[in-house]
């Protein structure tokens, strides 16, 4: 029977429960359903008890007294008892929260671990995947062991936004809407469908910076006599036009010093690309190559043996050094191609040096699936012809035509 619960009955009840070693449960006549729990050892607990939409009893624990007084008692017992009637679930909601405190200890459940699972399931065949991640990890830091549960579009926009610089936030922004449209999408449920559509905090723009010959006449020097892998990988990238990251992957098994080649097994075209190597880089190769060289070793390392990885600031030295700035890996192939059409070098040769897909029209490729390797082969060394003469602070390129009409 429901009574009008005091302190002093509150007082009396718990002296009975001691003394009779059983339970007792108090019935509040202020609030349908409020009960106060009392124990032989004296602990005592709000719950309310009614019943869910499908019409089954349901106890939901409110709080502890006197932690909880009975007026808040009765507050929250009004609370819960609204939310019940909506379709809510008290306790399953403070268990998924425990759940989720629990994981985001552990990593799971987090930002974190959806990155790698996607890693697992699909950005382990993206060549450009470790890239990728780096830029996501630097933006998104802050989010990174937050529960996905609890995680808002407006958590991961504002970390764009307040980003420093905006194309960095940009390129982060779409690298890691395709992992957020994956995990919300195809039943899976990881993040809300609302998460994924963070949108980037500028307009990523096309870069087409190219280095000048003056800038090349100072920076070339400090390739050449730095001892550091960063400045040696980037003076192959010039000698070559190759990638960034197929500098960085290549091992001396990839290098044939004998026929002069740089056999490159993973291209971003997915093909094996084989560089014809200059004199100039055959040199490069074999002044660095350790005796002791194995076949699965990287050609540029960092300290131990790995990857380089801190391009940022090995680029960032290299500019010191050579009063340069404002340039990427990439536009020293940029740079490369530019010099060789420059010099007169026909279209398709440097579509070819440049192993892209397509050397003519998409449809022409088709037919077409010529690497003119020969015409490669000499494209590349006069573009490391004209490098030494730039370098050597000769000034002007000397066109290909000119040079075939001295011949």
């Amino acid at each position: 029977m429901a009574t009008n619960l005091t302190e002093t009955a509150i007082a009396a009840a718990v002296k009975r429960a001691a003394e009779t070693k059983q339970r007792i449960e108090m019935a509040d006549a202020g609030h349908a359903g409020l009960r106060l729990r009392i124990t032989p050892s004296g602990g005592k607990g709000w719950v309310l008890a009614c019943r869910d939409p499908l019409g089954r009893m349901r106890r939901f624990p409110l709080g502890n007294h006197p932690d909880m007084g009975l007026s808040a008692a009765r507050d929250a017992a009004r609370a819960t008892w609204a939310e019940v009637r909506k379709g809510a679930d008290p306790v399953e909601d403070a268990r998924r929260k425990r759940a989720i405190g629990k994981d985001a200890k552990e990593r799971i459940g987090t930002l974190a671990s959806l990155i790698e699972l996607y890693a697992k399931k699909q950005g382990h065949n993206l060549k450009s995947w470790p890239e990728c991640k780096k830029r996501i990890d630097s933006v998104f830091a802050r989010q990174l062991k937050k529960p996905l549960a609890t995680m808002r579009a407006g958590d991961l926009q504002f970390e764009a936004d307040r980003w420093p610089s905006g194309q960095s936030a940009a390129a982060a922004v779409r690298y890691i809407r395709p992992i957020l449209k994956w995990a919300s999408e195809g039943g899976r449920g990881y993040v809300a469908r609302d998460v994924a559509t963070i949108v980037p905090p500028a307009t990523v723009k096309r870069r087409d910076r190219v280095l000048s010959k003056e800038e090349l006449s100072r920076l070339l020097p400090v390739l050449d006599a730095s001892e550091s892998h960063y400045a040696k990988s980037m003076l192959l990238m010039m000698l070559t036009a190759v990638r960034r990251e197929e500098a960085g992957g290549a091992t001396w098994a990839d290098v044939d010093l004998e026929a002069a080649t740089l056999t490159l097994p993973a291209t971003k075209n997915g093909k094996p690309h084989v560089v014809p190597l200059s004199r100039q880089a055959l040199a490069l190769l074999t002044a660095i190559k350790p005796k002791n060289a194995k076949p699965a070793d990287l050609v540029f390392q960092a300290r131990g043996g790995g990857r380089l990885a801190n391009w940022a600031k090995g680029t960032e030295t290299i500019q010191k050094a050579s009063k340069t700035s404002e340039w990427t890996r990439h536009d020293l192939r940029r740079t490369a191609a530019t010099l060789m059409g420059e010099m007169g070098e026909l279209p398709h040769v440097i579509e070819a040096a440049l192993n892209h897909t397509a050397v003519h029209s998409q449809l022409a490729a088709t037919y077409n699936q010529a690497r003119y390797r020969p015409q490669v082969a000499d494209a590349l060394q006069r573009l490391a012809d004209a490098l030494d003469g730039i370098k050597a602070r000769a000034g002007e390129v000397v066109s290909l035509s000119a040079r075939r009409a001295k011949a």
